[in-house]
């Protein structure tokens, strides 16, 4: 192999890297002080479980957890309001992202109700006020944009996952980015129409369109208890390309329980 092949090589892989980003959705459970676990006993290995991704959409993030996080992801930067007001209070659909890797061109906290700029508005049968959070960045090093949709889907309603799923198809069908991500926790599994609904041209499930897994198969809704076999696959990153490395679910464990009673599942996006 000659100097200037192997330096060209070098070269289109260091772009190649650089085109490659992490992306994770994350459920990181709210402060209940009746968990296993207390939010004080786990939230280190949760800021350490995201330190290294570039976009990271959390779920259930109470303000004072949202905080911790913005304290301790010194890399990053967050986007995103509280559920109950528009402003400080309930659980937040945030989106962080590495501010040396992305830029921040556009943000805004909609509300799955048929009042989507209604705070605090409630939809059709969920049983709590649900949101999602819009971000748009540029790759710092590409120049390509990219569209994030973070959610979390009611526990209860039926109706609403699949009348919510109708919005963030909606929302994201205003797209003109390069790349559009859709991800949290839909509490939806393969089997549900809303997920149905999502998984359909242009996108499709990570999961399942990813060149490689971690795993051969994962759940990602675990409890705190690693030993229950609860057989849940709910939290999901939809995108509308193909070009997904791949996908994987972590398994932190911390006093023998799990960091969250859902497991971070990541994304390698190739831009």
């Amino acid at each position: 192999m000659t100097r200037l092949l192997t330096i060209c090589l070098l070269l289109m892989g260091t772009f190649c890297m650089a085109q490659e980003v992490q992306v994770m959705t994350f459920n990181i459970r709210y402060d209940n002080p009746d968990d296993p676990v207390t939010w004080d006993e786990r939230k280190k290995e949760v800021s350490r479980a995201m330190f290294f991704h570039d976009i990271i959409g959390i779920q259930e993030g109470l303000q004072h957890q949202v905080d911790y996080l913005d304290e301790q992801l010194v890399f990053h930067d967050w986007v995103g309001v509280g559920r109950d007001d528009g402003e400080r209070g309930g659980e937040h659909t945030a989106i962080f992202y590495n501010r040396m890797t992305f830029s921040l061109l556009h943000s805004e906290t909609i509300w799955l109700s048929p009042w989507p700029k209604a705070a605090g508005s409630v939809g059709w049968d969920a049983d709590l006020p649900r949101t999602a959070t819009i971000a748009i960045f540029k790759h710092n090093e590409s120049g390509k944009t990219v569209r994030v949709i973070n959610t979390h889907l009611d526990h209860e309603g039926v109706q609403s996952r699949i009348c919510a799923s109708h919005i963030l198809r909606g929302y994201a069908a205003l797209a003109t980015e390069d790349h559009v991500v859709i991800l949290g926790d839909f509490n939806a599994d393969p089997d549900s129409k809303a997920y149905e609904m999502m998984n359909a041209e242009p996108f499709s499930d990570s999961y399942v369109s990813s060149a490689l897994r971690c795993r051969e198969d994962f759940t990602t809704y675990s409890t705190f208890n690693p030993s229950v076999s609860i057989l849940l696959r709910i939290d999901h990153i939809f995108v509308n390309t193909h070009r997904v490395n791949w996908i994987c679910a972590d398994e932190y464990i911390i006093n023998e329980h799990y960091i969250s009673d859902h497991l971070p599942v990541f994304i390698s996006l190739d831009l």
